[in-house]
């Protein structure tokens, strides 16, 4: 039986839920149907009738920590609204190192999630990542005018940090060290800040 109406709202609330509880707590490879149902207290093809499979919601739970990282994003960008583009940028930049290092397996819940063959990310998805470079880019926007490159160069600079944060947090070169970490974003985004207005004040002069 398909479940349908409040049931079928209460039930998708509430599995997505506990996804975001067992992915925040214990990572993605925690996250099983049958683990899903049984604490929904419902049968397996109750998740599957109601998100068409355990990817679609794993996505609907990756949003939502795609929204809570917009939410922080925005909050540490209003904080310095009134600083120059270079500041803004480390102040996201800075964000989102602070947003993985306290939701770090929900945060790596988003990139470590695959669909399975044949299946797509739904366009909503794409759309909701896209709100969160679009933060950059309205901070690009007076230094960059086209629109292609200025989007090219958001996720550039979102590539940049984000391979700091994550080799960082993967142990990878050295122990994780928060304040070498830190600076390590100041120094690239410091130096991307600067070349971004070198090129802005020559291409001024050349006019």
């Amino acid at each position: 039986m398909t479940p349908s109406g409040p049931y079928r709202s209460q039930m998708r609330e509430l599995m997505i839920t506990i996804a975001c509880r067992v992915v925040s707590a214990e990572g993605l490879g925690a996250l099983q149907a049958r683990r899903i149902a049984q604490e929904a207290g419902c049968a397996v093809g109750t998740l599957y009738n109601i998100f068409g499979g355990l990817d679609f919601l794993i996505i609907e739970a990756n949003a939502r920590t795609l929204d809570h990282l917009g939410r922080t994003l925005v909050q540490a960008d209003r904080a310095q609204a009134s600083g120059s583009d270079g500041t803004r940028l480390l102040a996201l930049a800075l964000a989102y190192l602070n947003f993985a290092t306290n939701h770090t397996h929900a945060w790596r819940a988003v990139f470590e999630h695959q669909m399975a063959p044949g299946a797509e990310v739904p366009v909503w998805y794409r759309e909701r990542q896209g709100t969160l470079f679009a933060l950059v880019e309205a901070i690009l926007q007076p230094t960059i005018s086209d629109g292609r490159a200025r989007s090219s160069s958001a996720r550039a600079l979102f590539a940049a940090v984000h391979g700091i944060v994550t080799l960082a947090l993967d142990r990878k070169l050295a122990e994780f060290d928060c304040v070498e970490t830190e600076h390590q974003v100041q120094f690239v985004v410091r130096a991307i800040a600067a070349g971004l207005a070198a090129d802005a004040l020559a291409a001024n002069s050349a006019a």
